[in-house]
């Protein structure tokens, strides 16, 4: 649905949003880390500070395979297993935007309490990147990375397994077991990796799946967006084409609806939200308050955000350009229009089937169930995916998303249940949070997972 593909701010250039350079060749020299050695060490947790910061250590992997190439980077100390945590940026997001407290504290990595957003109510006793080790990575076309159109949801996933096997050749550590970790339409990503890869690479295991604000895709009536609210769609429909002064109003309060506007319902209530916006030659017009402050985390995530606009190497293409954009707008729109229900071998997905909408980039990037969208309100999925993993699904959201509504994460475990009994939870998020709340209450969805994690 066009919940998963809310944009921040970071996700175009302050310039313009739909005249971008076609294409982004990597750097010469850094493309497959010419050289593979096993002598480069993971980043340890006590060097974290701005995230921004790990723009100087990214190294990029280019799968022949696709064609694609990723920058990642490797973070953490490993003191309770070796365990990799992957972590599938959202829309818009690059691995920067992530918020430094939902994956460590103050105690392991002391840097970051001089940094912007750092808050102590947040500061929790765990830390992700000091228990286990975390790779942080950017799509296709992000920074030095080539833009590539085909670039959907199997090659990604092959992608992710190229720039494994090179991790445990470059760092002479274990990728044998991997738990993907999703936001937004990072979580389409992430289920679509930990679906494939057990069938084309068997050897490496999934152990548990984290999904912040997801959703089991395939409706069956061919619904975009089912139960969005018209501000958010209006906004996202603007930017694909916007520009200038205008595209950074559309920027600005698209990334402060991540966050609840004042007054907002929370949608367990039963009250739609009938928020709305307008968009004219030359102005926004929203008919609710944005509630952007800095102790919900939204101001400094702003401020976070266009700092890394202009940080190397993502001021290259201005964070996300506005052609990966619009691909990962595609991308969300077959997820939901189409079904594909068999895992093939290199990273292929079988046996889709299309629904009434209108497919704009492949068939294959289909959700993981059949689902009911009849009432918007209670979607039911079905027939969904059987997911060969060690330990559980975790999916989280918030009762105010405006862009996600919980009901269709409810839908994907219940889904999720029916095809493989216990393998999938739903938690709610103890909002107000919004589609950012990982960003609002990351103590608590890093203590979530720490949770997980130990389950296996």
């Amino acid at each position: 649905m066009l919940a998963r593909i809310l944009i921040p701010i970071l996700a175009f250039t302050l310039a313009a949003c739909g005249a971008q350079p076609a294409s982004m060749p990597a750097l010469p020299g850094v493309a497959n880390d010419a050289a593979p050695r096993s002598d480069k060490a993971p980043i340890p947790c006590s060097s974290l500070g701005n995230m921004r910061d790990l723009g100087t250590h990214l190294e990029v992997v280019e799968n022949p395979k696709t064609g694609d190439s990723l920058e990642y980077v490797v973070v953490g100390d490993a003191a309770k297993s070796d365990d990799l945590i992957v972590l599938f940026p959202g829309t818009g997001q690059t691995l920067a935007d992530w918020p430094t407290q939902v994956i460590t504290n103050s105690t392991y990595s002391p840097k970051i309490k001089g940094t912007v957003g750092y808050r102590a109510d947040q500061d929790g006793s765990v830390s992700l990147c000091h228990s286990y080790r975390l790779v942080l990575f950017d799509y296709p076309g992000i920074g030095r990375t080539v833009y590539r159109p085909e670039a959907g949801f199997d090659a990604v996933a092959s992608d992710v397994d190229a720039m494994l096997q090179r991790i445990g050749k470059r760092f002479g550590i274990s990728t044998s077991a991997v738990d993907p970790m999703g936001w937004s339409l990072g979580t389409a990503y992430s289920l679509k990796y930990a679906f494939l890869s057990p069938v084309a690479r068997p050897e490496r295991k999934i152990h548990n799946l984290l999904l912040l604000a997801s959703g089991p895709g395939g409706s069956e009536q061919a619904q975009v967006g089912a139960d969005n609210a018209s501000c958010v769609t209006t906004l996202f429909d603007a930017l694909e084409t916007a520009t200038g002064t205008l595209a950074d109003q559309e920027k600005e309060d698209a990334t402060e609806l991540l966050f609840p506007y004042s007054g907002q319902t929370p949608k367990n209530s039963g009250t739609h939200s009938n928020c709305t916006a307008s968009v004219a030659s030359s102005a926004v017009t929203l008919s609710v308050k944005t509630h952007c402050v800095l102790t919900n985390g939204c101001t400094d995530f702003i401020v976070n955000s266009v700092l890394g606009l202009e940080s190397y190497p993502w001021k290259k293409t201005g964070g996300v350009s506005g052609n990966t954009y619009v691909e990962q707008r595609y991308l969300d729109n077959d997820y939901d229009v189409a079904h594909c229900s068999t895992a093939g071998a290199g990273f292929v997905s079988e046996d889709c089937v299309q629904y009434g909408g209108t497919i704009k980039q492949s068939i294959t990037n289909g959700g993981v169930c059949e689902t009911d969208t009849s009432n918007p309100d209670e979607p039911v999925a079905d027939n969904c995916v059987a997911l060969t993993i060690a330990g559980k699904v975790t999916a989280i959201d918030d009762y105010e998303d405006l862009f996600t509504q919980w009901t269709y994460d409810r839908a994907l475990v219940r889904g999720l249940n029916a095809t493989t009994p216990g393998i999938a939870e739903f938690t709610p998020c103890p909002g107000p949070g919004s589609h950012g709340f990982f960003i609002q209450h990351p103590k608590w969805v890093q203590a979530k997972f720490a949770a997980a994690m130990q389950g296996t």
